[in-house]
């Protein structure tokens, strides 16, 4: 669209898979909805005003570099509906078709260019950014965050510029701040799961800031047990016990049971990475009790679903596996993978990545083999996590020493992914 002329109706694509309406694009440009709807028709030429085209790919957070089409007529250089190499392409439509839509990997410069002009933030940004959130969310829990990592921490960067530099009373403020934790959190995550845990860790000490700007306890909580749980995968002191018994604190004035066993098995886990076995053990028993309480609350929000009796098993198993107690975390993965209903793809290829580096812990790399095997054939689908490939470096470690097909074909598979693995999600 943007190649042959016509911006407006690639504007109203983007604006629609967002969920806005007319009222709220034009509010985001400070034009009236019947206007809007001229500019999306092609009736009228401002988006043909660089100043306009520039100010409207702003506020909906469409890089200036996907406005290359438009400004040099060459459809080579990329659209905002597609963007070759960067895996959008496989990204399910149904499921996340707005991603395929506007997720061009926004290069540095263009994610720091400044704005056109200052932008008077109002609902229509709030509901663009709370939009765009729900969805990212909704991919990452079935898909993993590989492919849309880039474009999280882009949208981030929408959300704290106009945090920053945008104009906006009290009541829009504390929404927008709110709106920004929230992709400070997840941008955080996502960082993590593309293996950027530095990098991971500033964003979930952003967010802790802006929480603690806008006063919500519970978006506090998140972000202390997102580095609380970050915290454990290199413990130099007793950090993740400290940060992870703060996030319990909090989640216990939260009435959601998921939520409290989520933070509870975690507190074990933290004691786990610093070798803290009874604690664990405490812990563990204390989340268990709050999953027997029943983890079916529909107003629970969607950052929330992934927690289900399997995953605090394989929370569970994580720890044991920190404690060196490999035999009990395999049953414990193997009880994980095995407990019946549908599995999301993600929640699958992380449980048996888990599993294969358990049995590989034991010895047992045949098994691990075949594991290792169905985890990467997820890993080279439906799901992206360059964080889940790593999670089998124990597993290619231990056959490096192995004859044999089966050896071979998953050094192979492991090494060829892994290489892939390295170009998602942008440098660190």
């Amino acid at each position: 669209m943007l190649a042959s002329g016509k911006p407006g109706p690639a504007l109203a694509l983007v604006r629609k898979q967002m969920g806005l309406s007319q009222v709220d694009f034009g509010e985001l440009l400070h034009w009236d909805r019947t206007h809007a709807g001229r500019v999306e028709r092609g009736e009228v030429g401002t988006i043909f005003d660089v100043r306009e085209l520039i100010r409207a790919a702003d506020a909906l957070g469409i890089p200036r570099c996907a406005l290359l089409p438009l400004l040099l007529g060459d459809t080579n250089t990329g659209t905002i509906e597609d963007r070759p190499g960067e895996g959008v392409d496989d990204v399910d439509r149904r499921q996340f078709v707005q991603t395929a839509t506007i997720a061009v990997a926004a290069t540095g410069a263009a994610a720091d260019l400044p704005w056109s002009d200052p932008i008077r933030v109002g609902t229509g940004h709030i509901a663009y950014l709370r939009r765009v959130t729900q969805q990212l969310w909704e991919h990452d829990n079935v898909y993993g965050g590989g492919r849309i990592a880039d474009f999280v921490i882009q949208q981030y960067g929408l959300a704290r510029r106009l945090v920053d530099h945008g104009e906006y009373g009290s009541r829009i403020g504390a929404d927008l701040i709110d709106a920004a934790c929230r992709l400070a959190g997840f941008a955080g995550w996502v960082a993590e799961d593309i293996g950027r845990f530095e990098r991971a860790r500033r964003f979930y000490t952003e967010a802790v800031l802006l929480a603690e700007q806008c006063g919500k306890e519970e978006l506090l909580e998140d972000a202390v047990a997102n580095m609380s749980f970050l915290a454990t995968k290199r413990p130099t002191s007793r950090e993740p016990v400290h940060l992870a018994q703060r996030a319990s604190e909090l989640a216990r004035r939260i009435p959601s049971a998921r939520l409290n066993a989520l933070r509870t098995a975690r507190v074990a886990v933290a004691h786990a990475a610093v070798g803290e076995g009874r604690e664990f053990e405490q812990a563990m028993i204390r989340a268990w009790r709050e999953v027997d309480r029943g983890l079916d609350d529909s107003d629970d929000p969607i950052w929330l679903h992934f927690v289900t009796p399997a995953e605090i098993k394989s929370i569970e198993a994580r720890g044991r596996s920190y404690l060196g107690q490999h035999s009990r975390a395999a049953t414990v993965y193997r009880e994980a993978i095995g407990s019946g209903g549908t599995m999301l793809p993600r929640d699958e290829a992380s449980y048996r990545a888990y599993f294969a580096a358990s049995l590989a812990g034991l010895g047992d790399l045949n098994t691990a083999i075949t594991e290792g095997h169905m985890a990467l054939s997820l890993l080279k689908g439906p799901v992206s996590s360059p964080r889940l490939v790593q999670e089998l470096r124990p597993v290619r470690v231990g056959v490096s020493r192995l004859r044999g097909d089966e050896a071979e074909h998953f050094r192979h598979r492991f090494d060829a992914l892994c290489g892939s693995a390295t170009g998602h999600g942008g440098s660190s």
